[in-house]
C-alpha cells in the first residue's frame, strides 16, 4: 500500500500541475476574446467572468484526459529515469500493479467527466447561450463602448459616448442622432446618466445640460431647444433565443431523439469519460523508457497518438452524423483500435503469456 500511495501521489502532483497549465492556457485565450467583445460593446462586461467559468466547466471534457495522460506519462518518465522503476520491479512492483493503479485513477477521473460531460456541460452550454441572448437583446444606448459611434439594428439611430463612468451608469460628452418622420434631430451634453423607472421599468438615458437641435440647418422650421434635463426612452429588444448547437441540449432530450446528429452528439458524450481511462491504460506502457532515454523521451510519440485518436472521434462523430456508420457501432470502434494498441504495447513488454493471464 505504501508504494502504490506513493505511485499515486506522483501522477496527482504532475496532475495539478499539468491541468493548471492547459487551463491557463485555455482561460487566457477565452478571456482575451471576450475581452475584445466586450471593449466593442458585443458583451456586456458584468458577463464575461460568468461566460469564461462556464466555458471552462464545459472545456474540462476534453482538458481532463489530456491532463491525467500526460501526468501518467511524465510522471513514470521521471521514474524510469531515476531507476525507480527498477527498484519498484525488484520490490514486485510489475506492470500488473501499475496498471491496476493507473485503472484506479482513470475510472475515478472517468466519474467527474461524465459528470461534466452528460449533465455540466449541456447545463453550461445552454446557460452560455441564454447569456449571449440577453447581450443581444440589450438596448442600443447601454451596449455602448466608449470612443466609438454604434448604430442602432433599425438604423435610425447613432449614438457616441466619449467616457462611461466606473459604475456604467453615468456618461460623458454624449451625443445621439435620431430620424423621425424624415426630420433629423441631434442631442449633445457634456453629461448623462442612465435611470430606469421604478412603477414601469422602462430605460431612460437622461441628458444635462445640453441643447437639441431638429431639423436640417437652414430650414424655416430648425429649431435650437438648451435644457438642463432632458430624458431619452430607450427601447429594449425582446430576448430572442439563438438556434442552439447539439451540445447545449440535454442528455435526456438526446437518447429521446432518433436523429442522427443526436445520437452522434451523445456518443461524443459518452466516448469522453472511456478516453479518460484508456488513456490512462495506454500511459503504461507507453512511458517504460529506460534510464539513458530521459524524462520526455516518449512524450511526443504520446502526444502523437493522442492527436489521432482524438481525430479519429471526430471522424466517427462526422460519419455518425452522415448515416456512414451504424448508430450500433457508434464510436466503439475508435475505443477498440485504442485497445488493440494498449495490448500489443503490453504484449511487445511483457509477453503473451502475461497479458493472457491477466485477461483469463
Amino acid at each position: 500500500m505504501i508504494i502504490e500511495r506513493y505511485i499515486i501521489k506522483e501522477v496527482l502532483q504532475t496532475l495539478l500541475a499539468v491541468t493548471g497549465v492547459l487551463f491557463l492556457i485555455y482561460v487566457s485565450n477565452r478571456f482575451v476574446r471576450f475581452l475584445a467583445e466586450a471593449d466593442s460593446g458585443v458583451l456586456p462586461a458584468g458577463m464575461v467572468v460568468e461566460l469564461l467559468a462556464l466555458k471552462s466547466l464545459n472545456a474540462a471534457v476534453l482538458l481532463l484526459p489530456l491532463a491525467l495522460y500526460l501526468s501518467i506519462m511524465l510522471a513514470f518518465g521521471r521514474l524510469y529515469k531515476d531507476s525507480e522503476m527498477t527498484a519498484l520491479a525488484a520490490c514486485g512492483v510489475g506492470p500488473g500493479r501499475l496498471l491496476k493503479n493507473m485503472l484506479g485513477m482513470g475510472l475515478a477521473a472517468a466519474v467527474v467527466v461524465a459528470g461534466v460531460s452528460l449533465y455540466a456541460g449541456p447545463w453550461a452550454e445552454e446557460r452560455s447561450y441564454q447569456l449571449l441572448d440577453r447581450a443581444k437583446a440589450r438596448s442600443d444606448i447601454s451596449a455602448i463602448a466608449p470612443g466609438n459611434f454604434r448604430e442602432s439594428s433599425s438604423g435610425d439611430l447613432i449614438v457616441y459616448v466619449e467616457r462611461q463612468g466606473e459604475d456604467r451608469q453615468s456618461m460623458n460628452n454624449v451625443f445621439i442622432q435620431s430620424e423621425k418622420k424624415g426630420r433629423q434631430n441631434i442631442i449633445a451634453a457634456p453629461s448623462a446618466f442612465q435611470r430606469i423607472d421604478p412603477s414601469t421599468g422602462d430605460r431612460f438615458v437622461v441628458l444635462q445640460n445640453g441643447f437639441r437641435y431638429e431639423g436640417m440647418p437652414g430650414d424655416a422650421d430648425f429649431k435650437i431647444i438648451e435644457y438642463k434635463e432632458h430624458a431619452v426612452r430607450v427601447e429594449e429588444k425582446a430576448i430572442e433565443p439563438a438556434s442552439r448547437k447539439l451540445a447545449a441540449i440535454p442528455t435526456a432530450a438526446l437518447l429521446a431523439s432518433d436523429e442522427p446528429g443526436a445520437r452522434a452528439e451523445f456518443q461524443w458524450r459518452i466516448a469522453m469519460p472511456v478516453s479518460v481511462v484508456l488513456l490512462a491504460l495506454l500511459a503504461v506502457p507507453l512511458s517504460r523508457s529506460n534510464p539513458r532515454q530521459g524524462r520526455y523521451a516518449k512524450l511526443f510519440a504520446a502526444i502523437l497518438i493522442y492527436v489521432i485518436y482524438n481525430n479519429l472521434l471526430g471522424v466517427g462523430r462526422a460519419w455518425l452524423e452522415k448515416g456512414t456508420v451504424p448508430p450500433e457501432a457508434g464510436l466503439w470502434w475508435v475505443h477498440g483500435v485504442l485497445l488493440i494498441g494498449i495490448a500489443v504495447l503490453m504484449v511487445r513488454q511483457t509477453g503473451v503469456r502475461w497479458v493472457l493471464s491477466r485477461v483469463a
